[in-house]
């Protein structure tokens, strides 16, 4: 892990303290959303911009 990606972590993992329940379970989400995309374009080879003309 990149040290910018450690500032992201540690400036989420702190904001996330002040955040409602839903709003946590919404962060949750996109980033699990993002990994999953991550995951597919890594399978399936494409480069992840399905809508590039």
């Amino acid at each position: 892990m990149s040290e910018k990606e450690k500032k992201i972590a540690k400036a989420l993992a702190e904001a996330t303290k002040a955040l409602p329940d839903e709003k946590k379970e919404y962060l949750l989400g996109y980033a699990e959303g993002v990994a999953a995309m991550v995951g597919k374009t890594s399978r399936d080879g494409a480069d992840g911009d399905q809508y590039a003309s």
